[in-house]
């Protein structure tokens, strides 16, 4: 029978249409099936608890919530909370399932699916549930943040396993601790742009990098380079709008001249605040450089024209000098007399209120810690000039952030205890001003927290939320990151919570926060080591630890259970060794490669700007920027992404790998100058390479130099290697060479080769180990080139033999001239003169020139 049987286009179309509408009938039902039952449900003090239950198709996101497709593979009950006093109580959601394997994650939004997250439970298989909870703890009212949304998202879900959902109201515990969810999987959503190392003309090194970005999304970035040498300052541009913007930090990479003549351009840096001479960079070295802060100004109550004020400070050896700018950095005024009328201070920390004035504060560095004595100096005109101090608090030891409440003029100086018990204390002096035009004239210290520990690890920091909930943050021995709050201006506290999770045996230090306009909103950052990571698997701040700066963010920090987003943001171990936390005495804990601290800024959408010091590569710490670029926005609580190519700074993989600045050799002697003039010590390129030389592999090295058409007497020039780290990237975690060219005082020339290692210190020795196989200046070419042979090597390699695809990698050197004659303008006399450069590219062993 062929009743069905349809001729010509007339039948087809029928067919065509009838299937047609069977998928659109199919689909339909399908978002039908695929929705929570029922959809939605309204709480009350006296409705008891609201069940739901999933749809059983099953899906996967492997995205999460960023990406997932409501009705295919995530649904949504949409919760009211029903108008009434809910003070001291919260929300617990569960949602269960059956199947081990299965894994849900479930996300509240407040309002929609498009509002901001107030909390998440996002665990992994195997697993049978997620649940957690957000807190109300005020009165609801109909139509004002009363609707919140459950969204849940089949991570990875098999059909035939729906998941049952339920919400009912608590108490708040009245527990003395709290605890909260740590996400570290790649479930949290967050993303960091490649690491960037930021460079500046003449520098040995820049660490405790402060950082700041203004409302406009200029963003600054500061370094010191330690007594006499000044202090450094970045700029990166972080606004959307602008046609600049650069959310992957490509400023901070230079642009070498290919002949190796020096650099053709530096965009990121601007100099040098504190200059003694700020036109002249062959005079650069600064009144200051101890240690440094920055502060920016608020956004205006009326728009205005032109860039929010930046405001800088540097430590020198009695006294605070102070800088303005006005055109981002572009130029400063010094005022290097300072105004600190206390006594020699330590640790000068910056914050503005408003436009235009700014608060100093500072502790003396004299007398007893029962009576050293913490002041605060305030700025009408930008931060340039101060005026008189006041004391804030007497009695403490390590100094903390200062912040300000932009809301009506109070101000928060954090600070450590004193004595055995003080050890133990955070600390906070709040001084309430009369209006926001004068500043306070007293003080009153609170006890913020108090840890298991002391809490000197190092800087215990404070921060003010635009809603005026203040928030510190301080290590507890290393063991951990812990944060509380205060909504009453600092005198109450909520009971310490633990942010980190670096594993047993780990090590979290340095930690800094900031906070979004979202309430509730707070970016974390710490060092921190893994046992797990460490040489020797034992975990602790020792020799044996490797390093990541590590972030977190939350969006309910001062919740009961708050949830805690945890990544890694550098894309790299930026130290292998022990951090030290004694400051300049001694201590079990010496190296000071990172210095003492390092921050976090928000950016206007909302996203991190972190600045840490590294020594991975190099010779001392420097200063790395890493920029949020995926995860929650701190400002909105929304999901956001930034579009655009994350590229990798690009590494040069031949010769010459390593540049330097052109006239960036500095005296060896005081005063620091660096003469405008061509040196012998003066470093400009270095290209490794290898070569076939009746059948053995030699390694080989150039330098070259601007001065090097005669040889001084007691010079030295040496080039640097590693292979074969115990951990990617990481200089000190390989086996460490150098070949090196000796003059001594008549002239006499050697050439060598040898092993490196870093001390517990910081420092590198050196130990020589043989003669190179060649050695031989070229004077034409202002270079000096050694080559041995890689057998020597291999004969002492403790981390792998060096063969065909061996990377050698820090690549770095350095020169000095102990007596040579550099003729300038402003001097001509026989002095030492020396050099050194940064990390530059990789070789690989392969195909060697014959």
């Amino acid at each position: 029978m062929h009743r069905l049987h349809c001729r010509g286009a007339w039948g087809r179309g029928r067919i065509a249409a009838a299937l047609a509408l069977a998928a659109v009938m199919s689909g339909a039902l399908a978002v039908l099936v695929r929705a929570a039952t029922p959809v939605a449900g309204r709480l009350s003090a006296s409705s008891g608890p609201i069940t739901w239950v999933g749809p059983s198709t099953g899906g996967s996101s492997p995205d999460g919530e960023a990406t997932c497709l409501e009705g295919t593979n995530c649904d949504t009950f949409t919760l009211t909370i029903a108008p009434g006093d809910y003070t001291g109580q919260r929300v617990r959601f569960k949602v269960s399932w059956s199947v081990l394997v299965d894994d849900y994650d479930v996300y509240i939004h407040q309002g929609s699916n498009d509002g901001p997250i107030v909390q998440s439970s996002t665990n992994g298989a195997p697993g049978t549930a997620e649940a957690s909870t957000f807190d109300l703890n005020r009165v609801v009212t109909a139509g004002v943040n009363d609707v919140f949304t459950v969204h849940v998202v089949d991570f990875t879900v098999a059909p035939l396993d729906p998941y049952h959902g339920v919400v009912s109201l608590e108490a708040i515990s009245g527990s003395p601790t709290r605890t909260a969810t740590i996400v570290k999987s790649s479930k949290t959503g967050l993303a960091f742009s490649h690491s960037r190392s930021v460079y500046a003309f003449g520098s040995g090194q820049d660490v405790e990098p402060g950082v700041r970005v203004d409302y406009q999304g200029n963003a600054y970035v500061g370094g010191i380079r330690g007594l006499t040498g000044g202090n450094d300052v970045w700029r990166f541009d972080l606004n959307p709008s602008s046609a600049t913007y650069d959310p992957f930090l490509l400023a901070a990479t230079p642009a070498w001249d290919p002949s190796g003549n020096g650099n053709v351009s530096n965009p990121a840096w601007k100099g040098q605040p504190d200059a003694t001479s700020p036109t002249d960079p062959s005079d650069l070295g600064g009144d200051g450089g101890g240690d440094m802060d920055l502060a920016v100004g608020f956004r205006p109550a009326l728009p205005a024209n032109g860039a929010p004020t930046l405001a800088t400070s540097s430590l020198v050896a009695a006294n605070v000098s102070t800088q303005r700018s006005t055109d981002r950095g572009d130029d400063f005024t010094n005022n290097p007399a300072g105004n600190t009328t206390g006594q020699v201070d330590d640790r000068q920390w910056m914050e503005f209120l408003g436009t235009n004035s700014v608060y100093l504060g500072y502790r003396d560095f004299t007398g007893l810690q029962a009576t050293s004595k913490y002041y605060i100096n305030r700025s009408d005109d930008g931060g340039l000039t101060y005026g008189p101090a006041v004391v804030a608090a007497v009695g403490g030891s390590t100094t903390g952030s200062i912040d300000v409440d932009q809301r009506d003029g109070t101000v928060y100086f954090c600070h450590q205890g004193d004595g055995a018990t003080g050890n133990l204390e955070v600390r906070v002096a709040v001084g309430q001003p009369v209006n926001l035009s004068v500043p306070p004239v007293t003080y009153t210290t609170h006890v913020a927290a108090t840890g298991r520990n002391q809490i000197a690890n190092l800087f215990p920091v404070c921060k003010v939320a635009s809603d005026g909930t203040v928030y510190v943050a301080y290590s507890d021995g290393g063991e951990g990151i812990y944060i509380a709050h205060s909504f009453d201006h600092g005198q109450t506290w909520a009971p310490p919570v633990r942010v980190s999770d670096v594993g047993p045996g780990g090590v979290a230090l340095f930690p800094w926060i900031e906070t979004g306009d979202r309430p509730g909103s707070l970016a974390i950052v710490w060092y921190g080591a893994t046992a797990a990571d460490s040489e020797d698997g034992l975990g602790g701040n020792t020799d044996a630890a490797n390093w990541n700066v590590y972030f977190a963010q939350t969006l309910n920090a001062t919740s009961s259970s708050p949830t805690i987003l945890q990544t890694i943001a550098s894309d790299h171990f930026i130290h292998g060794s022990n951090i030290s936390l004694a400051g300049f005495t001694t201590g079990t804990s010496p190296n000071r490669n990172l210095a003492d601290f390092f921050q976090v800024a928000i950016d206007p959408q909302g996203f991190a700007l972190i600045s840490f010091a590294d020594d991975s590569a190099d010779f001392a710490g420097h200063t790395y920027v890493a920029h949020q670029i995926a995860g929650y926005s701190l400002n909105t609580g929304k999901t956001a992404r930034i579009k655009g190519t994350n590229a990798p700074t690009p590494i040069a993989t031949s010769a010459p790998q390593v540049h330097d600045f052109r006239h960036d050799a500095r005296a060896i002697s005081p005063p620091p100058v660096m003469p405008d003039a061509d040196s012998a010590a003066d470093i400009l390129t270095i290209g490794y390479g290898c070569q076939l030389v009746n059948g053995a592999t030699w390694l080989t090295a150039t330098m070259t130099t601007s001065g090097l058409n005669t040889v001084p007497p007691l010079g030295t020039w040496r080039m640097n290697f590693a292979t074969n780290p115990t951990k990617p990237g990481l200089v000190d975690r390989a086996d460490q060479w150098f070949v090196e060219a000796d003059t001594d005082d008549a002239g006499n020339r050697t050439f060598s080769y040898g092993t490196a290692a870093r001390s517990s210190d910081g420092s590198i020795a050196y130990t020589i180990r043989g003669a190179a196989d060649s050695g031989v200046f070229d004077l034409t070419a202002r270079s000096v080139t050694l080559k041995v042979d890689a057998a020597k090597l291999n004969a002492l390699q403790t981390h792998g033999a060096l063969k065909t695809g061996t990377t050698l990698m820090g690549l770095r050197g350095s020169a000095t001239a102990l007596r040579e004659v550099i003729s300038t303008p402003a001097t001509s006399a026989a002095t030492g003169f020396s050099d050194s450069t940064r990390a530059g590219g990789t070789f690989t062993i392969g195909a060697c020139q014959q």
